[in-house]
């Protein structure tokens, strides 16, 4: 066919990774083949979520594809709140997707609503949603087992014509009825095609498209709707038909050969232009409506100005600015009782970064939730980089004095960095809830929810998965398994390993099967294959959370709604993440206060403890140090009895030389302490900055003062 002659063709109907091992298309491949197909625009449906709608806006944009975000939503068919099956249907498909700015914020209001109000196997939304939420949104019928397919094959034509005029009542001129063909071509006539040729299932599956198009075709004479044809994409090109098989082998629990597996959608791959013109050479306005369908879908941002809670405590007529500045002050008189012009130079600069970087009300609602855990007894504390605040000390966010520990607020928040600050909140793991309900109480329900994590098929799981399937000797992938190679916590891929390792790749080239199983793992390893929640990640929101990104329920029977998003686009789209991090020690300190109470009737009060008492170094000096975090393995504790530490400044060099890399620098350490070895500097002016862990460079702290004072660099 002469391409100049092709009608233009949009992929409408596309699934993705996101569909959890079901669509096989990853994003930035699809993107790529797109744009080498020199398609201009491009849409993702995932079934039922929109986790993938982020990471296709931001690739689509980089690479000049006009991205249309949608989803293949479910649809009870009654009310969604009927959680039983009604004329032996679950639910039908339909196809939803975003005309504009306004339709993509109903899309994730209707998405989200039928995760947390109509979930029944799937989630569910029904016509009152569909109604509720229409403006903006373009609808197609979807594929088989949308309500007029599913009807059509049932030979209940009167009930498929009732959906039509419904859906077409709601959506009116955006209303789309939608045609699949997959094995056949140029016409919807299976009279000239030798039934022989195919397996009975497929044979069988062509044949119900065929009944459904042809009475979809005459509904769309008769009510004059338009046309669209989609592809159902479910993978990238035709030679993954037999990978995608495997991932529902993997998802079902089933092996290759299993006669009752599911199958592969055959032929549901992204097709050319010219593909789509030779399948529809007997209908070339099907492809000619989905142009017209990307062309009515508007380019817009979905990245927000900074989304963060407002803190309520603020007077009327004074902002957050004023309010965090009168705060912190106060704070400072009362830590510091002389707040000296050197004091004041450092909280005077910090509340400038803080205001200029849109995070006043940030720290005023950490400080809101810290404060109160503390009212309750609750032991909390702050880790990390924040360490570096004097505003946050002065807060009490913090009980650490930064000027006197030389921790700078640059490493914290860096006015010439654009990340967010990042305050992980410790909280005693037996009391945790009570705080988070606090905040689900003080900020609103539906404006505080967990973070959703991805859980990814990775190289080790995915040979062992693979090979399950295909019916190879699991001592064998084992065995391939564990010589797949981890660095720094992350396997190594299968093409690496070929590439690397000449025995992994001598016993894959030593079977045909091997080989097969090897090209699908590369395949597949990487992609999502389950959904869970991240262990300590909140988000805050002034407004409901799916005014800004879509939610769902936890998985199992939990009623905690989680986002959609992992906490890469969160950022990105600048919403502000709260970590909320559950302690066991902190339970265990909580617990031994009380009980020297109980046993000795004294009080003790764990933020204001003498740093100097040499009781507490014996027990360090000994390697009596089990159960201190940190400090309890066997390799530490020897390290500490050789090194006999009689300051706080020992114990923090400790806690950070002993990990992989600044570990080699703890003998010399030690001999350098006891004076068996004098400290060495490359050059002099080293000496200030690395004095007191005897050159040795430990602490970030370091390497930026050396950065700064050294190499010229500003903070």
């Amino acid at each position: 066919m002469d391409s100049s002659k092709t009608p233009p063709f949009v992929h409408l109907h596309v699934r993705t990774e996101y569909s959890m091992l079901d669509g096989l298309n990853r994003i930035p491949k699809l993107v790529a083949y797109a744009k080498e197909l020199g398609m201009t625009s491009l849409a993702i449906s995932d079934h039922g979520v929109m986790y993938g709608m982020y990471e296709f806006w931001k690739v689509c944009k980089d690479a000049e594809i006009k991205p249309i975000i949608g989803c293949e939503i479910y649809v009870s068919p009654t009310g969604r709140d009927l959680r039983e099956e009604v004329d032996g249907i679950r639910y039908y498909h339909l196809l939803l997707l975003a005309k504009n700015f306004t339709g993509y914020h109903n899309l994730i209001k209707l998405v989200s609503r039928a995760h947390t109000e109509g979930f029944y196997y799937k989630p569910r939304a029904d016509v009152e949603l569909l109604k509720g939420y229409s403006e903006g949104i373009i609808c197609t019928t979807a594929c088989p087992a949308g309500p007029l397919g599913r009807h059509i094959l049932r030979d209940e034509p009167a009930k498929a014509e009732e959906w039509l005029k419904i859906l077409h009542e709601i959506y009116k001129d955006d209303f789309y009825l939608e045609l699949q063909r997959h094995g056949y071509e140029g016409s919807d006539d299976l009279s000239n095609i030798d039934p022989k040729l195919y397996d009975e299932e497929q044979y069988n599956f062509m044949r119900d498209q065929v009944k459904i198009n042809l009475h979809i075709i005459k509904l769309a004479k008769k009510y004059k709707i338009p046309l669209v044809a989609t592809t159902d994409a479910h993978y990238l090109t035709a030679d993954e038909e037999t990978t995608q098989e495997v991932l529902f082998a993997i998802k079902d629990g089933k092996k290759i050969d299993d006669p009752d597996r599911r199958r592969a959608y055959k032929h549901t791959y992204i097709k050319s232009a010219d593909e789509m013109a030779r399948i529809y050479s007997d209908l070339p306005e099907v492809l000619k409506n989905t142009q017209k369908v990307a062309d009515k879908v508007e380019i817009y941002n979905i990245k927000y100005d900074r989304v963060q809670p407002k803190y309520g405590g603020v007077p009327v007529g004074t902002t957050s600015k004023e309010m965090l500045q009168k705060l912190t002050y106060e704070g400072a008189e009362k830590l510091y009782k002389d707040v000296t012009p050197e004091i004041k130079e450092r909280i005077d600069f910090e509340l400038g970064v803080i205001h200029d970087k849109g995070y006043d009300d940030y720290f005023l609602v950490v400080m809101d939730i810290m404060n109160w855990a503390r009212n309750q007894k609750i032991i909390v504390g702050a880790r990390g980089s924040v360490g570096g605040s004097v505003v946050a000390y002065c807060l009490g966010i913090i009980n650490i004095e930064p000027i006197k520990w030389e921790l700078y607020f640059e490493r914290f928040l860096n006015p010439e960095r654009p990340s967010p600050p990042d305050i992980d909140m410790d909280i005693q793991d037996s009391r945790r809830d009570e705080v988070l309900k606090y905040v689900e109480e003080k900020y609103g329900k539906e404006n505080f929810c967990g973070i959703i994590t991805f859980g990814k098929l990775k190289t080790r799981a995915a040979i062992r998965d693979v090979a399950r399937v295909m019916n190879i000797d699991l001592s064998i992938a084992d065995t391939l398994s564990k010589m797949v190679e981890i660095n720094f916590g992350k396997p190594k891929p299968i093409s690496w390993m070929m590439e690397h390792s000449a025995e992994f790749k001598n016993l894959i080239e030593s079977d045909v099967k091997l080989k097969t199983m090897a090209d699908i793992v590369s395949r597949v390893e990487g992609m999502c294959r389950h959904v869970s929640t991240h262990a300590s990640g909140y988000l805050i929101t002034p407004n409901p959370v799916t005014d800004y990104i879509p939610v769902q329920l936890e998985s199992g029977d939990s009623n905690k709604v989680i986002t959609q998003l992992e906490m890469g686009p969160l950022e990105y789209l600048d919403l502000m993440k709260f970590d909320f991090l559950g302690l066991q020690n902190l339970s265990i300190i909580d617990y031994t206060i009380k009980l020297v109470k109980s046993r000795h009737n004294e009080d003790i009060d764990i933020y204001n403890i003498p740093y100097d008492d040499p009781a507490v170094y014996k027990l360090f000096q000994d390697g009596n140090t089990t159960a201190i975090f940190q400090f309890e393995s066997a390799g530490m504790k020897r390290y500490l009895k050789d090194l006999k530490p009689e300051t706080l400044e020992d114990l923090c060099f400790m806690a950070a030389a002993y990990r992989p890399g600044p570990m080699q620098f703890i003998p010399g350490y030690i001999e350098c302490k006891h004076g068996k070895k004098d400290p060495e500097y490359l050059v002099p002016e080293l000496e200030p900055i690395l004095k007191n862990t005897y050159g040795y460079i430990i602490y970030q702290e370091q390497v930026i003062r050396i950065a700064v004072d050294i190499a010229g660099y500003t903070m």
